[in-house]
């Protein structure tokens, strides 16, 4: 009931009598009383005026199950990691989509065995279950499609311009926003399942002197807080999306769009590692490789760290 009558009070935008909310539903003052309280406990912050009544200042952030409106959703207060929990879901048998957002994690993962650090009630952190019909090989793909999802989510909310440093991180003048772990599930010749974690810096208002110079955050870039509700539902929209037209189309039918996105594109870059390679990237193939054009030939990068040259100390 609390949250049919949280939903009375977006829709009326003013005050609302506990006499009248009581006679919406059929039920006494007294109980509206003990549902708004509830409701005040779970951070919503709802103004009482002696015979105005009840009104709802709907600007706070909060996430929980009914801030959420895609339909294939679990929320949790607290968790290992997302992306552990969807693998225990997927192990269940959840269905293809399903989703797992959570307030915190104490274990949160980043790639190469990172860890990612996971600030309560300031970042986004999600993980969705995928099951396409396509071989091993072509999970790295999903990665690129997540960043995209997150890209066009921030763009479309916010009005930044971030892009993507390839293969997987959202950033902005320089400064990472996101990260994006793929892990899967597989045998020789088939996926059983994709599990896809996403992390955000929305409300975060600083970082640790490790990351300062390295992270942002929407806050930061914008100075405004937003819902992160809002970012986990468009992200999510945005993803399937695009989830769609990969187990129609393959990765080709969303390669031009990656590009228009990808910094790297255009930019001198050079991989890490033993046989490292430098040279001009040229933007994403059919599979999602990296394009670099050295002095002799034309390479294809499936995986690994790419760093961008560095001009006046900002990447570029």
């Amino acid at each position: 009931m609390r949250y049919t009558i949280l939903n009375i009070l977006r829709e009326k935008k003013g005050y609302v009598s506990g006499e009248e909310l009581g006679d919406m539903l059929g039920v006494s003052r007294a109980a509206i009383w003990k549902s708004i309280t509830k409701l005040k406990e779970e951070g919503y912050e709802i103004n009482s005026v002696n015979k105005k009544g009840y009104c709802l200042d709907d600007s706070k952030d909060i996430l929980n199950k009914h801030e959420l409106k895609y339909d294939n959703a679990i929320y949790l207060k607290e968790t290992d990691s997302t992306n552990n929990e969807c693998k225990r879901q997927a192990e269940k048998g959840c269905a293809d989509g399903l989703l797992v957002v959570s307030e915190y994690q104490s274990k949160g993962k980043g790639r190469l065995g990172r860890a990612w650090s996971s600030e309560p009630s300031a970042g986004l952190y999600m993980s969705i279950v995928l099951k396409p019909e396509i071989s091993p090989s072509e999970a790295p793909q999903l990665t690129l499609i997540a960043g995209m999802a997150v890209t066009k989510a921030i763009r479309s909310i916010t009005g930044l311009k971030v892009g993507i440093k390839w293969p997987n991180d959202v950033v902005i003048n320089g400064k990472k926003l996101c990260g994006i772990l793929t892990e899967m599930s597989a045998e020789i010749d088939r996926i059983k399942y994709v599990v896809t974690g996403i992390g955000v810096n929305i409300n975060n208002s600083s970082f640790d002197a490790e990351l300062k110079n390295k992270a942002t955050s929407i806050y930061i870039e914008t100075g405004k807080s937003y819902k992160r509700s809002v970012f986990a539902d468009t992200i999510v929209n945005e993803l399937m999306g695009y989830y769609d037209i990969f187990c129609k189309k393959g990765f080709s039918g969303l390669r031009d769009e990656y590009n228009k996105y990808c910094l790297n594109k255009g930019k001198i870059v050079r991989t890490t590692g033993k046989n490292a390679i430098k040279g001009k990237a040229l933007g994403v193939n059919d599979r999602g490789e990296l394009l670099i054009e050295t002095d002799t030939s034309i390479v294809p990068v499936l995986s690994g760290e790419v760093s961008l040259r560095l001009e006046n100390n900002k990447y570029i």
